[in-house]
């Protein structure tokens, strides 16, 4: 064969024959996932064969057209013998099977070991061999990424150091009890909200978020919907460029050019642009569970959280191919965030309980350990310790363990007392530091709370106060600032409620909650996605706003789903923007409407009105925008109009 011959031959073999590929999870000191079918996969040229081998299996398959290869191999019994992973070419040394868990968030997740003196004082003693750690680097893209660069490493006082307290002494409890392997892939990133952790698919699995994820994909490149935004634009410029000409050549004045339509920020606040680079690199990597401790970006939204936590876990439980995922989360800490209304975080704690209706899900609290002057409590090893708690109670067969802290039941009036009765509480009540209890309030029919005496009679709290005879409702720790003290004993304190938040038994189900609108002047700006969600922030997408066009009267109609019976609308408004009269109607068939009450609000004042009138069967509520202040507050044109939240219900 000719020298020139031969070299084009090898230059064949050498494209036909790619060297096998594996993402960077697949390193030298990883852990695979015991007792359950564990994904291996990678890259390869299209067609090549790949033998996959482990602990004694061998498993073959080809590369499809794209050059993408998998295999499963069977479930694995725990071992922390060392072993070889190998892949064609690849080999993959010091492998150990045991128990996998991910851990997410934000800084709370992320605050490394050497970063608060009660962790640092552990790094020397970090030397575990069986405890595997893997860091997630903070990145970002729009679409969905196969791999990010990183390694695995043995714990030691090197790796430790910088690795997450939580994470790191998540891993050391478990190993403790279970002594097995056990691998922690670290994936958190400080200052981050949830919606960047989601994923499109995941927001779409929600109903609630149908408008929120309608929003997303319009201003995702790539997308049908960015296409059909942008070819709408086209078409506009097109007719303003006609437009335009004809103005000059008349010598009036060009018109303004229509505004382009927004596009998706690549940067770490843009929903799915952390799941995309941060989570999906792992997919479908297999773990027993998540571990998650963020929230405190999402804090002002009240129950829109418990939406979006929904999309997290059917994002995430989808693409990992565990339906039934385990997910336990921490209960942020009181913190005094600033000037803002004390009753908001306590709000948001309700939310995060709410998200306990979701299946396999776990909450630990941590109020007792917060730092009101620091937003990252000290006491990391204490927070994983009760993460572990879920997960040793629900994942690996210690029954005996009740994970949970006291959680509000039910309540019931005793003369001038409240009985408040608490579930988790079977081990009894207690006072933590040993001093009457703290942070309990009751009111009497007007609302107004005041500070009660509260005491202990079996797993249940009575409370009274000499100021309110006849009470009708109490509240606990219903205060960013509350560090209260009533837990039970096994030590895991009582989490905040209020008897009538957000279900006010004397006014009945909010029936707006959740549902979908339209807007006569849709707003292009990313405002308009939170009309209903039960929170009253005053920023995107939480706050709903029409677009800033100059004509008026303009409207939102909401849909209850089903004609029912109404006679209150509650309405509120942001301390931004110049909205100024609501006109409130009611239709049953969506074309006629009847107005049913109205109401002025001032400038620059957060404001709730309560439009009451006689019973109305109704399916929709048409909000109608009459006029606006001439002047401005926050700067916003005042051609906006601004509306935090609606509330409907029948009050009997």
């Amino acid at each position: 064969m000719k020298p020139l011959l031969l070299c084009a031959c090898l230059a064949v073999l050498t494209t036909t024959h790619a060297a096998v590929q594996m993402p960077s999870i697949f390193t030298d000191h990883m852990v695979l996932q015991r007792d359950l079918p564990v994904p291996v996969w990678g890259k390869a040229s299209p067609g090549e064969e790949v033998t996959v081998e482990f602990a004694g299996q061998k498993k073959t398959t080809k590369a499809d057209a794209t050059g993408k290869w998998m295999v499963k191999l069977d479930p694995l019994a725990a071992n922390a013998e060392p072993q070889v992973l190998k892949a064609g070419n690849v080999t993959i040394q010091d492998v150990l099977v045991g128990e996998v868990w991910l851990a997410s968030g934000q800084s709370n997740m992320e605050w490394e070991m050497q970063m608060k003196p009660d962790s640092a004082a552990d790094i020397p003693k970090a030397t575990h061999p069986n405890l595997r750690l893997i860091e997630v680097p903070k990145t970002v893209a729009l679409s969905p990424q196969d791999d990010v660069k990183t390694a695995w490493t043995r714990s030691s006082p090197e790796s430790a150091a910088s690795f997450s307290a939580i994470g790191y002494y998540f891993g050391v409890r478990l190993q403790e009890e279970l002594k097995v392997p056990i691998g922690i892939i670290l994936s958190a990133w400080g200052g981050t909200r949830i919606e960047p952790w989601t994923s499109l698919e995941g927001f779409e699995a929600v109903p609630a978020l149908k408008d929120f994820t309608a929003d997303i994909r319009s201003k995702l490149p790539g997308s049908d919907s960015y296409r059909a935004v942008n070819e709408k634009y086209l078409a506009a410029i097109e007719s303003w460029t006609q437009a335009a000409r004809a103005a000059l050549g008349e010598k009036q004045g060009v018109p303004a050019m229509p505004a382009q339509p927004a596009v998706l920020p690549l940067n770490q606040v843009t929903p799915t642009s952390l799941y995309n680079a941060m989570i999906h690199p792992l997919v479908p990597y297999a773990f027993r569970g998540a571990i998650w401790y963020q929230g405190e970006s999402n804090h002002a939204e009240g129950f829109a959280y418990t939406e979006k936590t929904k999309a997290l876990l059917a994002s995430w439980r989808s693409v990992f191919q565990q339906p039934n995922l385990p997910f336990y989360f921490v209960q942020i800490a009181p913190w005094q965030y600033g000037a803002e209304d004390v009753e908001i975080l306590p709000q948001f704690w309700q939310a995060q309980r709410e998200c306990l209706n979701i299946p396999n899900t776990g909450m630990t609290t941590i109020s007792d350990i917060g730092e009101v002057s620091d937003i990252h409590p000290a006491h990391k090893k204490e927070v994983a310790r009760r993460l572990s708690l879920w997960a040793l109670a629900k994942n690996y067969g210690h029954s005996e363990i009740d994970p949970n802290g006291p959680l509000y039941a039910s309540h019931a009036t005793e003369g001038s007392s409240i009985r408040v009765k608490f579930d988790h509480a079977a081990s009894g009540l207690a006072s933590r530091d040993g001093k009457p209890l703290t942070h309990f309030e009751i009111a009497g029919k007007d609302g107004i709370f005041h500070p009660a005496e509260a005491k202990i009679d079996g797993s249940s709290v009575l409370i009274s106060a000499a100021a309110v005879p006849e009470p009708r409702r109490a509240r606990f720790a219903w205060s960013k600032l509350a560090i209260a003290n009533l837990m039970n004993k096994d030590g895991l304190p009582a989490t905040a409620f209020h008897t009538h938040w957000p279900v006010d038994p004397d006014m009945g189900d909010n029936l707006a909650r959740g549902c979908t609108w339209e807007s006569s002047d849709k707003n292009t700006y990313g405002w308009d996605t939170g009309l209903t969600d039960g929170s009253y922030a005053e920023f995107p997408p939480n706050c709903y706003a029409t677009s800033n066009t100059d004509t008026f009267p303009k409207h939102v109609t909401i849909d209850l789903k089903k004609a029912q019976p109404l006679n209150l609308v509650r309405v509120g408004v942001p301390t931004v923007g110049s909205t100024k009269t609501i006109a409130v109607s009611v239709s049953t068939d969506g074309k006629t409407f009847r107005e049913v009450g109205r109401h002025v609000f001032p400038l620059g004042k957060a404001e709730r009105a309560d439009l009451n009138f006689p019973d109305a069967e109704a399916r929709y509520i048409r909000l109608t925008y009459l006029d606006h202040h001439e002047k401005l507050s926050a700067e916003y044109p005042n051609t906006f109009a601004f509306t935090t939240e609606v509330e409907a219900y029948r009050m009997k």
